[in-house]
């Protein structure tokens, strides 16, 4: 077993950055209830018991990846961002992908997806036999998937590779309105293909591609889409505001890609807390995934079908005051039209990496015979 059963999917050394003075606590506003509790102990948040499994491999991967990211990020919130192509700049990027692919929503979404699609095929199926019995059921079967941290974890560690092309900002948040995380601090967004609302803008390939870290109260790690976005009046990679609006519209990210809590300063403003709990209230209720199914072709005795499925479109506009769009908007995507990759062939090859990794998990884990 586990020398330790209480996983931590957000680790403590990044929850800290935002405890301030008080040592080992970090304000938790509870989604859910919209209880805020200021003081919360580090250790027993963001936390599941063998949420990785039970035999400690997971863990102390992560582990070892936290270890070489913890210098950086004290780096990055003193000031220094590391060089592009550099050592750090590569580890920044795979903590990043991990961190992203390693929370209890990033398992919810894969799984969301799978049943999905899964459903929807068995539908197709069961409609050609004329199966109204099997129909009926469907709707009240629970299609669950197994290990798909896992997977969502494969995904990330080979698509980091994605983002060894992003240009990195620190923003510098001098309004009177703190930053906030959440258990899901990692985001991703896509401002160049808002408009369009389609599934699947925001993946680590897209031409556009946003990704959000807050580092404590004052402080948030952006990186961005250099051939689709530059900063404005950066300081060696440094941007400040002070209008509390552009703060708000940072911290909303967090509340759209948040899980069950929201991380903050002990001295958090719990009027602020609550009044954005009630604008989110009604958006955070529905599906994370989008499902779509389309039919090529028709027989007596086939169909053949197209499914598409991803994440929910953000409802967040985000137009930041720090960085400019130098790209313009694209026309609308087709419904199974895909946002343009930044590069090809590096998109190719992760493609070849992951088909290679999921032929060595059928090896390593062929079905049971029949």
């Amino acid at each position: 077993m586990a020398a330790h059963k209480s996983h931590h999917y957000v680790p403590q050394f990044y929850m800290r950055l935002f405890s301030g003075t008080a040592a080992e606590r970090v304000g938790v506003f509870i989604i859910a209830k919209e209880r805020f509790i200021p003081k919360a102990p580090i250790k027993g948040q963001a936390c599941k018991d063998y949420f990785y499994g039970t035999d400690g491999h997971a863990e102390e991967t992560f582990g070892a990846i936290e270890n070489a990211t913890a210098p950086i990020l004290k780096s990055i919130v003193g000031g220094a961002l590391p060089a592009p192509g550099s050592p750090d700049y590569h580890a920044l990027m795979l903590y990043l992908a991990v961190q992203h692919s390693r929370t209890l929503e990033a398992e919810a979404q894969l799984a969301e997806g799978s049943e999905h699609t899964m459903r929807a095929m068995l539908r197709t199926k069961f409609e050609l036999e004329g199966n109204e019995e099997m129909l009926d059921w469907l709707e009240l079967v629970r299609i669950k998937r197994n290990n798909a941290i896992g997977e969502a974890v494969m995904t990330g560690t080979i698509g980091a590779m994605l983002l060894t092309d992003l240009a990195l900002l620190l923003v510098q948040n001098d309004s009177d309105l703190p930053f906030i995380a959440s258990d899901a601090p990692v985001v991703v967004h896509n401002r160049l293909f808002e408009a369009t609302r389609s599934v699947g803008t925001a993946g680590y390939a897209n031409l556009g591609l946003q990704i959000f870290l807050p580092l404590g109260p004052r402080l948030l790690l952006q990186c961005y889409d250099p051939a689709a976005y530059a900063a404005v009046d950066a300081a060696a990679g440094v941007v400040r505001f002070d209008d509390r609006a552009t703060a708000r519209l940072l911290n909303d990210l967090q509340w759209e890609a948040a899980g069950k809590v929201i991380l903050t300063s002990p001295t958090m403003d719990q009027a602020e807390l609550h009044s954005a709990a009630t604008r989110w209230r009604l958006q955070r209720g529905g599906p994370r995934m989008i499902h779509r199914q389309e039919i090529v072709s028709r027989t007596d005795t086939e169909v053949r079908v197209r499914q598409g499925v991803g994440p929910k479109p953000s409802d967040i506009a985000l137009d930041l005051p720090f960085l400019a769009q130098t790209m313009p908007f694209p026309p609308p995507l087709g419904p199974y039209e895909v946002a343009p990759s930044r590069d090809l062939d590096r998109d190719a090859m992760v493609r070849e990496a992951w088909e290679d990794m999921m032929d060595l998990a059928d090896r390593m884990h062929p079905p049971p015979p029949r």
